[in-house]
């Protein structure tokens, strides 16, 4: 993974313009499928340093795999708990936030389309519906505040454990969709 011209691994220390650098220099940026324009970019990088062999399989298995032609099921990607989950699912009307303590998420669909609403999660503000599980490593809330982002077969979101989200909902009409969710172990 590319290790930008810092002195320093300690991405808080770096300026916005050395974040950037190092994020549009990766082998991130030169996928096919783009992540979304909201991805926080200063924790993306920090993960990537601090977690390389994560990250360096979520981008192989992303890159490589033919996902039209792979079954709904677990993929074990590293030793260190790293995994994706390919999915396929009727999008919905209604669901809950959801948010994650020990992992990241990238979700890209191979098939169809969908809204993923983003929020921050906010223990003052989230009306929690189900209490945090951690085996399951997964709590569920309700929030009024939100974005909506277009999930497509062209993109892909990067979802932190600050990121409260609410995937799989119907954009025009409910539709079969097929997606990949990566999910990378939390570095401290």
């Amino acid at each position: 993974m590319l290790m930008a011209c810092n002195k320093s691994n300690d991405v808080s220390n770096w300026t916005d313009s050395q974040v950037n650098e190092w994020f549009n220099q990766s082998e991130w940026a030169q996928l096919t499928m783009k992540p979304d324009s909201s991805i926080n970019k200063r924790l993306f990088v920090e993960q990537n340093i601090l977690n390389p062999t994560s990250w360096e399989a979520a981008l192989k298995f992303l890159k490589e795999s033919d996902f039209n032609s792979m079954k709904p099921g677990r993929y074990e990607l590293a030793d260190d708990g790293t995994y994706a989950n390919i999915e396929e699912y009727l999008t919905k009307d209604t669901a809950h936030f959801e948010a994650h303590r020990k992992y990241i998420d990238i979700q890209y669909l191979a098939k169809g389309k969908e809204y993923i609403y983003v929020t921050p999660v906010d223990k003052k503000r989230n009306r929690e519906v189900t209490p945090y599980n951690e085996t399951k490593d997964i709590t569920f809330f309700d929030e009024d505040n939100y974005t909506k982002h277009l999930l497509s077969s062209g993109n892909f979101l990067v979802l932190f454990p600050s990121d409260g989200h609410k995937p799989c909902m119907k954009v025009d009409s409910n539709e079969v969709v097929k997606k990949v969710v990566v999910k990378i172990p939390l570095v401290q």
